[in-house]
């Protein structure tokens, strides 16, 4: 809670990103995590929740500040990786006009950025059937495990341009 603007927010941080499980590594899949949120993946529309009660139509979603909402579906205008996220808020309540469009709540994603110094990850990310179990009612009507493979493999790197000037991610 804010004090000086009565603002409810909620942060989700660069550590909350890069560790809690996402099946489709859609960064907005950790909206439903924050209070006053429930999902509303058959509407299709927003980031597939609705926040406080309203349409999952009515949440402004922002990308580093600025709308990204594609007005004709009500839906996000422009996808980012997940290995982009250095963090993003959610804004639930009683919020200020300077977010435009929103009844519902607002979601500004924040990007990474360069520095002066070269960074980056590699990764993968493996979920296959033979490390998973099966569900309780395949086991109750004698039915086998299912078989999937899904690797999911990517990079990042990001670093100086022109030093102190000129940034890439």
């Amino acid at each position: 809670v804010n004090t000086e603007s009565q603002t409810l927010s909620s942060t989700i941080s660069n550590q909350q990103v890069t560790e809690l499980p996402s099946l489709t590594r859609n960064p907005y899949d950790f909206v439903g995590t924050v209070p006053n949120v429930s999902s509303d993946s058959n509407s299709g529309r927003g980031t597939g929740y609705a926040i406080d009660g309203l349409r999952s139509s009515s949440t402004n979603v922002m990308l580093d500040g600025v709308a990204n909402n594609d007005e004709f579906t009500a839906t996000v205008g422009q996808q980012v990786p997940l290995d982009s996220v250095q963090e993003y808020a959610v804004t639930t309540g009683t919020f200020s006009a300077e977010y435009g469009r929103a009844a519902g709540g607002v979601v500004n994603v924040i990007t990474k950025s360069g520095t002066n110094t070269f960074h980056g990850s590699a990764y993968e990310f493996n979920r296959v059937s033979a490390l998973a179990s099966n569900n309780f009612y395949d086991n109750a009507n004698g039915l086998p495990k299912g078989i999937y493979d899904r690797n999911n493999f990517g990079y990042s790197i990001g670093g100086p341009i022109l030093k102190n000037k000129l940034f890439f991610f």
